[in-house]
């Protein structure tokens, strides 16, 4: 079943003599956004459920959020849901991103529009908001090579965390390992695995990858869980020479390895600005203003260095 938050729309007297004010309520009186998030068990998402949350309240929209709980079959049935109960756009992010398709069809159907949130989906959506995976790859290995460690001029055998399923962590791994053979001849991929996004399978794929790559100098891995299961993996099957990591997002875990040096760097997706830009793209959408299917919100590359300087150390 599915859970409804409804938040009531508030109209008061300075309404009634401020037509502007009373003409804005009108465009936002029973707009109805509907979230269909992965997990709230992850600060990843959260953030971003957080960004829709901010938007919509300041729109003066109501929202609903859906917690799949990791279960694409989940996700299919609640946007399928949604769509029949005619809210005015759904948001997504996906697990699946080709499980999804049917939904998404079946929100067409009904005249829903379906925005995307840090993933390319199949099916038809109106648009997709996220950051440039490629690119940011590239940067993040621009931003390792500037450290002693991976730069250093001696050959560095690099091991990889990613996620198959996954087409944005694909992407990743992709932008990641092109850049690295155009920029860094001595970097050499010695091993992959899959820890197919979710936090105990990365941990026990980074721990077969220790085991089966002892001479491992680095770790990239393209997600959060990946990032958190190969710092515990480093616990756990502790290696015989140091191990170093690079790559994405940010977490409590993440941040105290950027303050001990265990992380070299990471990208870090600005996920609350993700969630209100897909809020301002179905307001967009729903006013029938003209705007961009790809939506890209820049990343920020963290180093112990930058990360210091930041503050947030």
């Amino acid at each position: 079943m599915l859970k409804m938050h409804r938040r009531k729309l508030i109209c008061g007297t300075l309404t009634l003599c401020l037509p502007s004010v009373r003409g804005y309520a009108a465009q936002t009186d029973g707009v109805r956004i509907a979230l269909v998030q992965v997990t709230e068990s992850s600060r990843y998402f959260n953030e971003i459920t957080r960004g829709v949350r901010n938007q919509s309240s300041r729109l003066g929209f109501s929202l609903s959020v859906f917690d799949a709980d990791n279960s694409p079959v989940a996700q299919s049935d609640a946007i399928e849901n949604y769509a029949e109960q005619k809210v005015s756009a759904i948001l997504l992010c996906a697990i699946d991103v080709y499980g999804v398709r049917d939904a998404i069809d079946t929100a067409a159907r009904f005249g829903v529009p379906v925005i995307a949130i840090d993933a390319i989906v199949a099916g038809k959506t109106v648009s997709q908001i996220g950051v440039d995976n490629a690119r940011t790859s590239a940067a993040l290995l621009d931003a390792l090579l500037r450290n002693p460690v991976a730069g250093g001029g001696r050959r560095v055998n690099v091991g990889v965390v990613g996620a198959a399923s996954s087409y944005i962590q694909t992407l990743r791994y992709d932008g990641f390992l092109s850049a690295m053979k155009m920029r860094a001849p001595l970097m050499h991929v010695s091993g992959f695995v899959d820890g197919q996004n979710i936090l105990d399978t990365a941990q026990t794929a980074a721990e077969d990858l220790l085991a089966a790559v002892p001479d491992v100098d680095l770790i990239y891995a393209t997600g959060e869980p990946a990032m958190i299961g190969v710092l515990s993996a480093l616990q756990t099957s502790p290696p015989r020479k140091p191990v170093h990591l690079a790559g994405w997002d940010m977490s409590p875990e993440i941040e105290k390895a950027l303050k001990n040096g265990t992380v070299l760097a990471t990208a870090v997706q600005d996920t609350v600005r993700m969630g209100e830009a897909a809020v301002s793209a179905a307001r967009d959408w729903l006013r029938k203003t003209p705007q961009p299917h790809d939506i890209t919100v820049p990343a920020s590359i963290f180093t112990p260095q930058t990360f210091s300087v930041s503050g947030k150390a």
